[in-house]
């Protein structure tokens, strides 16, 4: 029946872009998650045949309609009725008219303006004494050139308007909705018809044109493209929020924001640089060639958003090799002063929401930090030198920011733990600490002190000194910006050195227990052996005692405890935290899987269904946009299908049937959008498309034979010591590691005893 209505509702959307749905009727335990995804909306709220609610409404208009009543059954029925009512007044979209200022990329004023470098003479530079005094030199020149050969320019855009919108298709829609305002009903109907069969030729001819052959030309704009067809590439709107809390002025969001963000680090003691130092002797091994500086400004994004220096990326690139040289001098003067200059302290903060809308500045927004593009690519070299210092001394379970770990090594890594111990016949309590705004809490006193309990050189110190000391930032809400701040701590997110600062910082957060950590989300385990009291109270004690004295703070509201096994938890003591109890749920979301208090995959599986599903609404879009099935196959394979396969090894080789089966109607749906009415099977090998359960079982098979291959891999010491060579040669099938022995299907289904099984 699911599959009939979304079926039926995809014909009439093809044939009637746009239009309105509502598919009412007895419900009677039907699924609707597809309905949900499609998307509609259910509207019924109450009871409709004595407490259950049966009766239901989805509709995608549901703001044209006010709330359904339920009265009284009609008749012999035993149902109630619903009815619902229209608002009595339309929905109409204002045009918003946007003005951009953009850098002008005309291919003669670059020409002009790399004759205009090649002839600078960058002789006064290269003479003089401090980097700031080289940095203003340097952004005159490059400031003035650009203003002078590739000046800024206003663009005017309609925000409402969809790419292939015509003025000729404008036009009809005026018409149309002149006659429908003076209820000329056959004017209506006439030009109704023409805005249709014209926005149909309209899609199509645009793709035709634009996009269909964009993939292999240029993928970014074909992504460009894909999302201005679905709908997606809508910047986040803070107008909800700048209502509720700033009567609709941007600019006092803006500022509130900003001073959000700055009282989370007042009560930290800021560092200062000490004015009084000389220029340090730095040794030949640190010192910046030219040809890694040119090498880096050759691999700079240009499709990222520039800071507050306003040089668009391209410039580092597109004249990589007539700036490598000067930017050259001022890093090594960067290092040898052991001074950043000011305007690189300065950062650009976009609040991102975390939920859509947002409600709250202090919950609800992430700021992410634009800083100037070449002080990032400073922030790489010095980053790489401290890297190579303290690398072999960081905990392993640390599983964030660092080469050749990832969220899939530590959720194995941790998993496998807690399917050990219930083979074992123990249980265990989990601990998933939270630490509020993290990042912005950093107190750079004592991340200095550990740098240099960890040996970093003296130069390096007073360099990170200078970085960390008297930094500012603005917020930027669209086009609007708030005033300067000066920061007393944290460190900006969207920094090079931001992830591994903070997981130096965190390093030596080793409790008594079992620790996995990934940046600065931490979990707590420990194996409760039966008739053994717990000690995750004595961690708890540790944990709190670190913290308070790193001036990280533990958010005790979303600090969650999962316990795993047979003990009766009533037995189990609670948990406090700054005098709060921690909650006690039975799942858990930690990076990015659901986990239950099973060890089972239900509530993971109908998580990414639904997440996958609601991604199929976009693919329908596309459809109905003409997009061919080659383009509609590679965005399946590149939005969709993913979400089907993150951290797959984790979980995949402990599915059942039933749940393998609900991954796989995701696929068949996918399927079914872009090959219309013709069987699964026939429609994956059109398409060339194996089973997910294979895709997934292959990937299970790449990632094991990477661990058993490299003894260096952060998972080789989950693996039994190997076989003795002489004993593997007189084995009829020599398999390099042994089998480990499990005791329950759940152990044996997990992925490092199913991989040494099953993958060798």
């Amino acid at each position: 029946m699911i599959d009939h209505i979304t079926n039926t509702i995809d014909h009439i959307s093809r044939a009637h872009p746009n239009c309105g749905i509502a598919v009412v009727g007895d419900f009677n335990r039907l699924p609707d998650g597809q309905l949900r995804n499609y998307p509609l909306r259910q509207v019924v709220r109450g009871s409709t045949r004595k407490s259950a609610l049966l009766d239901k409404i989805y509709t995608n208009m549901s703001q044209w309609y006010n709330l359904p009543a339920i009265i009284p059954q009609i008749g012999s029925s035993d149902h109630r009725a619903v009815v619902m009512h229209p608002t009595g007044r339309g929905v109409r979209c204002k045009s918003t008219y946007k003005v951009d200022v953009v850098r002008s990329q005309d291919p003669n004023g670059k020409a002009l303006m790399v004759l205009a470098l090649r002839t600078f003479n960058w002789s006064s530079f290269y003479r003089l004494t401090s980097c700031d005094e080289m940095i203003a030199v340097f952004y005159n020149v490059i400031h003035t050139l650009l203003n002078q050969y590739l000046p800024l320019r206003a663009r005017t855009r309609n925000l409402n308007d969809k790419p292939w919108v015509t003025e000729e298709f404008c036009r009809i829609i005026r018409r149309r909705q002149y006659a429908w305002t003076h209820r000329h009903m056959d004017d209506y109907r006439r030009y109704r018809n023409q805005a249709t069969r014209l926005a149909k030729s309209l899609r199509q001819r645009y793709y035709n044109v634009k996009v269909k052959h964009l993939r292999q030309i240029n993928s970014r704009n074909w992504w460009r493209r894909m999302k201005q067809f679905t709908g997606q590439s809508k910047q986040s709107d803070l107008s909800g929020l700048a209502n509720s809390v700033a009567s609709g002025d941007l600019s006092v969001l803006a500022d509130m924001i900003n001073e959000s963000l700055k009282h989370v680090s007042d009560d930290l003691e800021p560092v200062s640089e000490d004015s009084t130092a000389v220029s340090h002797q730095v040794p030949d091994d640190y010192i910046i060639s030219p040809e890694t500086v040119f090498a880096k400004l050759n691999r700079i994004n240009v499709h990222k958003a520039p800071g507050p220096d306003d040089v668009p990326n391209w410039v580092f690139r597109d004249f990589a090799p007539l700036l490598y040289e000067p930017l050259c001098a001022v890093f090594n003067a960067s290092v040898r002063e052991g001074k950043v200059p000011s305007l690189w302290k300065h950062a650009n903060v976009l609040p991102i929401p975390k939920v859509n809308p947002p409600k709250s500045i202090e919950s609800d927004l992430r700021p992410i930090s634009l800083t100037p593009t070449v002080s990032k690519v400073l922030e790489a070299i010095v980053g790489s030198w401290i890297l190579d210092i303290v690398g072999c001394q960081l905990d392993d379970h640390q599983f964030g920011a660092l080469k050749g770990r990832s969220t899939t090594h530590a959720l194995v890594d941790m998993v496998h733990h807690w399917h050990k111990a219930l083979d074992e016949g123990h249980s265990v309590r989990v601990l998933f600490v939270d630490y509020a705004k993290a990042f912005d809490h950093v107190d750079h006193v004592i991340l200095l002190q550990k740098l240099k309990s960890y040996g970093v050189p003296s130069f390096i110190l007073r360099w990170m000194t200078s970085f960390l000391c008297e930094r500012q930032q603005r917020v930027k809400v669209m086009d609007t910006v708030s005033d300067w701040v000066t920061l007393r701590g944290g460190m900006p997110q969207g920094s090079w050195l931001g992830p591994l600062i903070f997981i130096i910082l965190i390093d030596d957060l080793r409790p008594r227990l079992l620790t996995h950590k990934f940046v600065d989300d931490t979990t707590l385990s420990e194996i409760v052996a039966k008739g053994s009291e717990s000690k995750m109270l004595g961690a708890v004690d540790d944990l709190i005692k670190w913290s308070q004295l790193n001036r990280l703070n533990i958010n005790s509201k979303k600090t969650k405890e999962l316990i795993l096994g047979s003990v009766d938890k009533d037995s189990v003591a609670p948990l406090t935290v700054s005098s709060t109890v921690v909650e006690r749920v039975s799942q858990f979301k930690i990076l990015g899987i659901m986990v239950n208090s099973d060890l089972k995959w239900d509530d993971h599986v109908a998580a990414i269904t639904s997440k996958a599903g609601k991604r199929l609404w976009f693919m329908k879009q596309l459809r109905r946009a003409g997009v061919c099935q080659n383009d509609l196959l590679y965005y399946y394979q590149s939005v969709v299908r993913p979400v089907l396969e993150y951290a797959s090894p984790c979980w995949h080789s402990s599915l059942t049937k039933e749940q393998n089966k609900q991954l796989e109607d995701v696929q068949r749906r996918a399927l079914h959008i872009i090959c219309g009415n013709i069987s699964y099977d026939e429609a994956r090998r059109l398409c060339n498309i194996p089973p997910l359960h294979e895709r997934r079982h292959e990937l299970g098979r790449t990632f094991f034979q990477r661990i058993v291959r490299d003894k260096s891999n952060v998972l080789w010491y989950l693996l039994p010591a190997k076989r003795d060579a002489e004993l593997s040669t007189r084995l009829r099938y020599a398999k390099q590691f042994p089998r480990i022995f499990a005791r329950t299907n759940r152990f044996k289904n997990s992925f490092i005893v199913f991989g040494l099984n099953n993958l060798q």
